[in-house]
């Protein structure tokens, strides 16, 4: 009986069938937007949620977080938009970590080197959303809690910005990994879980790959934002 509830428990995550190589090239792991702003820097570490290039093998035409219906409705620039409002010149970097979920295992420094513009960055807020490629099988929470305090601080060598972090949109065994990280650190944490057992919040009947439809939607992506919102609002 308890391996049913735990089945039900993690069922949306298994229609998760977007596969976690290849989301971007090696070259496009850290991106920008507006990178000389003079105001505030922000960071969004994240995978396929955040952004994922064009693979039409799979019925996906675009390049933003996934699936929203437009770049400006994906959860990164809804708080782009949300933060210009209040920050004048902010200045943006999105750096995808998909290929960092799926070897968290393995010792993570040897993806250290795509990922050094981001640090070099010198981000005043740091956004971590990300788990749902971490692999169910054989999940080890203390090594993804060290691993993953070792990504931030190396995304953050001055040890000065100010971090928020997130569950999974669709339940993962590793969520309580996260909740005991934040807590352990003080990082405000934003749950998501709900959010991927209700259909409304996905791309379902826009995208005939079950793996990209179960992403989320315009209306998944909005509660992202907003949720996120809540707990970086503090910093701005």
């Amino acid at each position: 009986m308890s391996f049913q509830k735990e089945t039900d428990h993690y069922e949306q995550i298994r229609k998760n069938t977007v596969r976690a190589e290849n989301q971007l090239k090696e070259t496009e792991y850290v991106t920008f937007e507006n990178p000389k702003g003079k105001g505030v820097r922000v960071m969004f570490v994240g995978n396929s949620i955040t952004l994922h290039g064009a693979a039409p093998d799979i019925g996906w035409h675009n390049r933003w977080g996934m699936a929203a219906s437009a770049k400006e409705k994906d959860y990164v620039h809804r708080l782009i938009a949300k933060i210009d409002m209040v920050r004048e010149d902010a200045a943006y970097c999105i750096c995808q970590v998909a290929s960092w979920e799926r070897g968290y295992r393995d010792g993570t420094e040897k993806m250290y080197p795509f990922f050094e513009s981001a640090r070099a960055f010198r981000a005043d807020i740091i956004v971590l959303r990300f788990i749902e490629n971490c692999p169910m099988d054989g999940f080890d929470g203390e090594i993804f809690q060290a691993e993953l305090g070792k990504l931030l601080d190396y995304l953050n060598p001055t040890k000065t910005a100010k971090t928020v972090i997130t569950t999974g949109f669709w339940r993962h065994c590793g969520d309580e990994a996260i909740r005991q990280f934040a807590q352990e650190r003080g990082i405000p944490l934003a749950e998501l879980g709900d959010l991927g057992e209700k259909d409304e919040m996905k791309a379902i009947g826009l995208f005939e790959h079950e793996g990209v439809a179960n992403h989320p939607g315009d209306l998944g992506m909005q509660h992202i934002a907003g949720r996120i919102y809540e707990k970086l609002e503090q910093y701005l």
